[in-house]
């Protein structure tokens, strides 16, 4: 009887404080409705944040370049209504100059002052110090960080064709240009160098996502099928159905495909000197390389790796990124140096996420 009645206590003080919290959320959620709805819905360059209930937090990043003062002005119009101005680093080497050839952003950055209407920042750089104010609050977040494990997932029914995925759209395909701006991030010229000695040395079938019509090493001929742009799901699917990706990118700031192909089950054959994305490579999830020279000696830890099934990329993922370890990092950082300024109490909030609301999420299992 004893027992019966302690259980009995315990279920209802879970049930009290259940509805105690959800009292709680029900008024603040009243209380602050006026307030939340002051929060604009923003589109590029600029995206928003939100709370694990899909609430939008009083912030807004700033993720590349403004285009002209119509973007501006969505700053210049919000920015004494309590709303936090944050930059993350999305686009090349942005807020420093860029290295990409076919632009240049000093007359923009002069007018638009990224480094000083950004009060912190969310970042992918090695050197953090080299890209923003001395004492301004960063952290090492990127977008990429939150790529959804449930939706980029492995599919047992999908089969191998292809040893690797190399990923390089062209800017616009209409204009049948092999060398852009878009290539220049994905470091095209050297890619050729490397699949050089992919195809002939080793022999590998490759997926060239993006490069129908350009011009391939000749030893490549009859062992890499190139496309044009690929649909969402079909690029998906192509993930599936490779054993690797390919990423001689260099001047790219932690790009999606990345952490997609390390939800999808694929280890990283990666340029050690790209600008984003390097933190996710270790012994779990893929080799570096730094140009033609030293492929073949990355290729050789690589390949042997993959046959005896030695990497655990989407649980390394899993364990480190996705949409709640990385939101619960985003949460620590925004309260722990903006808090007083937020307009939902910390209490309230388990995790944050970017540009997209994920409501109650679950966290994925391998």
């Amino acid at each position: 009887m004893n027992l019966f009645l302690l259980l009995l206590a315990i279920v209802l003080l879970i049930l009290v404080y259940k509805s105690y919290n959800l009292r709680n959320r029900e008024n603040f959620t009243e209380e602050n409705k006026e307030k939340e709805e002051e929060v604009p819905k923003v589109t590029r360059p600029y995206v928003n944040v939100y709370d694990n209930f899909g609430n939008r937090l009083n912030v807004i990043f700033i993720s590349k370049p403004m285009t002209g003062d119509d973007h501006y002005k969505t700053y210049t119009e919000n920015k004494d209504k309590k709303i936090l101005f944050m930059g993350v680093t999305s686009y090349l080497e942005f807020p420093n100059p860029v290295s990409n050839p076919f632009e240049d952003f000093t007359e923009n950055y002069k007018k638009y002052r990224y480094k000083e209407i950004c009060r912190g920042w969310l970042h992918c750089f090695r050197d953090p110090e080299k890209y923003f104010p001395p004492n301004i609050p960063r952290a090492l977040i990127s977008e990429s960080d939150f790529t959804d494990c449930s939706i980029v997932k492995p599919d047992s029914k999908v089969d191998k064709v292809y040893d690797f995925i190399y990923i390089c759209l062209k800017q616009n395909v209409k204009l049948k240009k092999c060398d852009d701006w878009a290539t220049y991030n994905k470091n095209w010229d050297l890619a050729k160098k490397c699949l050089k000695i992919m195809c002939e040395k080793f022999k590998l079938k490759g997926l060239l996502v993006g490069r129908e019509s350009c011009e391939i090493p000749n030893s490549c001929h009859k062992l890499m099928y190139a496309t044009e742009m690929l649909n969402y799901e079909v690029i998906r699917k192509s993930y599936q159905q490779s054993r690797f990706i390919f990423i001689p990118n260099q001047a790219d700031a932690s790009p999606r495909v990345i952490s997609e192909a390390l939800c999808s089950g694929l280890p990283c054959l990666i340029n050690k000197n790209i600008l984003g994305g390097w933190k996710y490579i270790n012994s779990d999830t893929g080799e570096f390389f730094t140009d033609e020279n030293d492929i073949e000696r990355a290729l050789n830890v690589l390949l042997p790796k993959i046959k005896e099934n030695k990497y655990s990329p989407r649980k390394y993922f899993i364990d480190n990124y996705s949409v709640v370890n990385s939101g619960k990092k985003l949460k620590h950082f925004m309260y722990d140096n903006f808090g007083s300024e937020l307009n939902i109490p910390e209490a309230e909030v388990d995790y944050l996420t970017i540009d997209f609301p994920k409501v109650n999420y679950t966290e994925c299992l391998e």
